[in-house]
């Protein structure tokens, strides 16, 4: 997320200014990245745009909605968050489900209670893998990995889905996953740090962040105040939410429809998070959905999409199938 004023070069993940200096990560806010978008627009003549953002970009779209709103033609926000708060709506999906059970996940809940009070994983990072799995295929790619860990199988598939979250702050990736450049913003201003509320439950997705936290400001507060900004956004909004989405719950996408006057929910079948990182087609989808609805305003359930699968849940599945046929030892 460089400044308006900032360049990159090709060959290295450090963000420069024009003059060569490297950028801190504490010159990178979202005020910042607000500005980018402005400067891009003015320099190319561009009076307004349809924004469309994902996960934490959805952020930034309504951020730039609540500070630009003559700027903006229309909106999509594929699994959308509203501000630091709506991290906690995570926690209470993820323990809704799988530690205190609902009507379709009572047994899986029951056996991961069992496998954490039986040591065979501890509740401290259970989150994250569950939350993996179940948005990558639902309560039943979860009971097939709780059924290997019951058999004293599985160890190894575990271990690795734990590194998966672990890798989003540990990997640079240039141009596609730089946390490097954007943690400090991440925990001062959109409060990824911000402590787990135990009357939620005991399961947490976020412990690859904890041990990060305290290398940072504490969260100082939401830079641009979007949940109280909705009601006036008043341009046509389509808002994309997977029916399996734990990161941003279908709980957040409601509370957007209820108080937005434009907008309208495309939910997404057999989908958990961001269709723009895991299913692009689906992205586009809704982009060519959203350009082709005549008037001011989408109309609710016009556009009905459903996910092909992943590759990662592909991944996931292809090593608990491993898992389940190689020795104790080796899986």
């Amino acid at each position: 997320m460089p400044t308006a004023s900032s360049t990159r070069s090709a060959t290295s993940a450090t963000c420069k200014t024009a003059d060569g200096i490297d950028l801190r990560s504490e010159d990178i806010t979202i005020r910042d990245v607000l500005g980018d978008l402005i400067a891009v627009l003015d320099a190319e003549g561009i009076e307004q745009v349809t924004v469309y953002g994902s996960s934490y970009g959805s952020y930034l779209a309504g951020a730039f909605g609540t500070l630009h709103p003559n700027r903006v033609s229309g909106m999509i926000l594929d699994s959308p968050m509203l501000d630091a708060q709506s991290r906690y709506e995570t926690a209470r999906e993820l323990n809704r489900l799988y530690w205190h059970g609902t009507a379709s996940t009572a047994e899986h809940a029951s056996r991961v209670r069992d496998l954490v009070e039986q040591g065979a994983i501890p509740v401290g990072d259970a989150g994250f893998p569950i939350q993996l799995l179940h948005e990558s295929g639902g309560p039943e790619l979860v009971a097939r990995m709780l059924t290997l860990l019951e058999k004293g199988k599985g160890a190894r598939v575990w271990s690795w889905l734990n590194r998966l979250g672990a890798s989003d702050v540990m990997e640079t990736r240039p141009f596609l996953m730089e946390f490097d450049l954007v943690a400090r913003s991440a925990f001062t201003e959109l409060g990824y740090g911000l402590p787990h509320d135990p009357t939620l439950g005991p399961l947490r997705s976020d412990e690859s962040f904890v041990g990060l936290a305290d290398r940072f400001p504490p969260f100082e507060g939401d830079p641009v105040d979007t949940r109280e900004a909705l009601e006036g956004f008043r341009w046509p909004m389509l808002v994309l939410s997977g029916d399996r989405d734990i990161r941003t719950p279908r709980t957040v996408a409601e509370h957007v429809i209820a108080h937005a006057p434009n907008a309208a929910l495309v939910p997404i079948e057999q989908h958990g998070h961001s269709a723009l990182d895991t299913v692009q087609h689906l992205a586009i989808n809704a982009i060519r959905h959203f350009a082709n609805t005549p008037g001011t305003s989408p109309v609710p359930g016009a556009a009905k999409l459903t996910a092909q699968r992943s590759m990662i849940a592909r991944m996931i599945s292809f090593r608990l199938a491993l898992a389940k046929v190689l020795p104790k030892a080796a899986s």
